[in-house]
């Protein structure tokens, strides 16, 4: 048997695209990428493909982590990201983006690219530049200039992307979310320079006067926006930008969680019901939203991958119909992040990242909160993770002779 064929056959098809799904489906696998997608009778299977058998299950994209804190020096470094990555990957989470990889990100992602390291969710590598005394911890820099060169030193080493912050935040004990963070012209300055590379802006902000700074410099995603108002709404929606509310920072779980530091908790209670209707105001209002969650979080109150299935429920308590939190997890991540050519949805030419699941998540995006209802969990073409009716497609021993995977290459 050739393995370098693989089709996912007989299960109901989400595409991540918010079309309708499509039952008795058939998607087509040649190596690392998506060859084809349709119904099972419409695709052409060559002889001798594995046949993964999804009858009576749902296959669609792997989950895609939009706001994670993997790698960095404070996650515990290389040797706990593997394990966050490895167990997100299970859990049916194929890319986790990590707003605080830096360098040591930059070169675990290389590794999981060139598959050195197995087994791991794919890495998306960003860099903080941040204001002195500023809310996210990174290289400090102050002024259009110093914020530019800053830029620049994240782009030469590997991001891919830029993190920021416009406001305080909740974590700190000396600060609160109307704490101020960078101006107007250095957010600017920082935006400019990063689309000049290429480079996706990411700002943390909760507040005004942050957030509408945020609007004019034109970042790409605004990520929190726990007391969001009507006019940063509107404005998000005017300019087209991503919203990623990270609903599970101010859920009740949470709070009950971090019970002990009250100086965290006590803003969380007081922007819970203001976060909430300023996400349903969004959804009235056409806004294109993100999933991400400062994953993996407080390890007192959520397993991993917890938190960002448990965020796809928050969207529809919201007002997000489950189709539209799927989308939002997957083809929108993928959009914000740039990644939309080769990852979010499941059409031809796309990574073959996708899960079969127990149920519709369509109907019930709950059901994929459930770990037993994960069945199978391929990432690149590669059955990674897969319950005991589906095992037999899980090799453990790897074909040494042919090198490291590269993806995309």
């Amino acid at each position: 048997m050739d393995h370098e064929w693989k089709v996912v056959l007989h299960g109901l098809l989400i595409d991540g695209t918010g079309a309708e799904p499509v039952p008795d489906s058939a998607v087509l696998i040649r190596g690392q990428r998506i060859e084809a997608v349709g119904g099972a009778n419409a695709v052409n299977i060559p002889a001798g493909t594995e046949v993964i058998d999804a009858t009576g299950k749902t296959v669609l994209p792997g989950i895609i982590e939009g706001h994670a804190h993997v790698a960095d020096a404070k996650a515990g470094g290389a040797t706990e990201a593997q394990r966050v990555l490895r167990l997100s990957l299970q859990r049916g989470i194929t890319t986790v983006c990590s707003v605080s990889a830096e360098t040591a990100g930059i070169a675990l992602r290389d590794a999981i690219e060139e598959g050195q390291v197995r087994g791991c969710a794919r890495l998306v590598a960003g860099c903080v530049v941040t204001c002195t005394n500023g809310h996210v911890k990174g290289r400090a820099a102050d002024g259009p200039w110093e914020v530019r060169k800053a830029v620049r030193e994240a782009v030469m080493a590997g991001a891919d992307f830029i993190k920021t912050a416009a406001s305080g935040g909740f974590v700190g004990k000396n600060e609160v979310c109307s704490s101020p963070n960078y101006t107007l012209e250095e957010l600017t300055a920082l935006t400019v320079e990063a689309h000049a590379w290429g480079k996706p802006v990411v700002a943390h902000c909760h507040t005004q006067p942050g957030l509408g700074y945020c609007i004019e410099a034109g970042v790409d995603q605004i990520h929190h926006g726990a007391f969001i108002d009507e006019a940063a709404v509107r404005g998000i929606k005017e300019r087209e930008l991503f919203y990623m509310p990270t609903l599970a920072v101010t859920c009740d779980r949470n709070i009950q969680g971090l019970a002990d530091q009250p100086w965290q908790t006590k803003e969380m209670i007081e922007s819970q019901p203001v976060h909430r209707a300023g996400v349903r105001l969004a959804h009235e209002c056409g806004v294109t939203f993100c999933v991400g969650t400062d994953y993996p979080g407080n390890p007192r109150s959520w397993d991993f991958g917890d938190r960002t299935l448990f965020e796809l429920q928050e969207l529809v308590r919201c007002g997000l119909t489950p189709m539209a939190a799927i989308v939002a997890a997957t083809r929108n991540n993928a959009a914000a992040y740039r990644l939309l050519d080769k990852l979010g949805t499941l059409e031809p030419g796309k990574q073959a990242d996708m899960l079969v699941v127990t149920g519709n998540p369509a109907a019930d995006v709950s059901v994929l909160y459930e770990a037993a209802n994960i069945n199978v969990v391929l990432k690149d073409g590669v059955v990674e993770s897969a319950d005991a009716a589906h095992q037999h497609h899980y090799r453990m021993r790897e074909d040494v002779r042919r090198g490291p995977r590269r993806p995309g290459k």
